[in-house]
């Protein structure tokens, strides 16, 4: 687990880097532009800067996170290289770059490049004759052919599956035929484990999603 300190004046942004890294069980805190960085004895494992706030602003935090030797993550909406290239000129310690509007992997893929934070992998288990699965010790109740689904879906975790696949595992018809049932399923399947659970797989099917 790491201690993650967000410097982000952005409600929305701030709640969505919880929201994708709440699963990894780290310490997530939120700075405001008027506080100094903590001390020594509370000492962040990573800062998550938004480089679009006012270089006033950002330059005293900067150099307080390097006179600490603690890596920094550097959000921007601008995707040119040349202005990654500036970012990381600013900043004279171990520091990455990820653009906006932010993707949960790019995010994970960042903090392990920066401090070797683990991506945390989610434990996923499904008691067939009980038609119960327990996600993350959460004891979810199924139905017996969401059942099915679920354990169709987890022969291949975090590999796409198409919905003839699907058909044929969890329904069991030979022939492939309306698939709007798969879809309709893979909704309530969502309702209960989570959305960030079932990805859809464009032009193919779902992804079960347990990295």
């Amino acid at each position: 687990m790491a201690k993650l300190l967000i410097w982000e004046p952005d409600e929305q942004i701030a709640r969505k880097i919880q929201d994708f890294l709440k699963k990894d069980a780290h310490e997530i805190c939120r700075m405001d532009e008027t506080a100094a960085l903590p001390s020594q004895e509370e000492q962040p494992t990573l800062v998550i800067m938004d480089a679009r706030m006012r270089w006033s602003d950002c330059r005293p935090l900067l150099e307080a996170c390097c006179k600490q030797n603690l890596p920094l993550l550097f959000l921007t909406a601008d995707k040119r290289a040349s202005a990654h290239a500036h970012l990381k000129a600013l900043y004279n310690g171990r520091c990455e770059v990820t653009t906006l509007p932010l993707q949960a992997k790019a995010l994970r893929s960042k903090l392990t490049q920066l401090c070797g934070v683990e991506e945390g992998n989610r434990e996923l288990q499904v008691d067939e004759e009980e038609r119960v699965a327990l996600l993350d010790g959460r004891r979810v109740e199924l139905t017996a052919q969401e059942t099915a689904l679920l354990l169709a879906l987890m022969e291949k975790p975090d590999t796409p599956v198409s919905r003839e696949q699907l058909l044929r595992k969890a329904w069991g018809y030979q022939s492939i035929g309306e698939t709007r049932t798969v879809d309709v399923h893979v909704q309530r399947l969502r309702k209960k484990l989570g959305c960030e659970y079932i990805e859809t797989v464009y032009k193919c099917g779902y992804r079960l999603r347990l990295a």
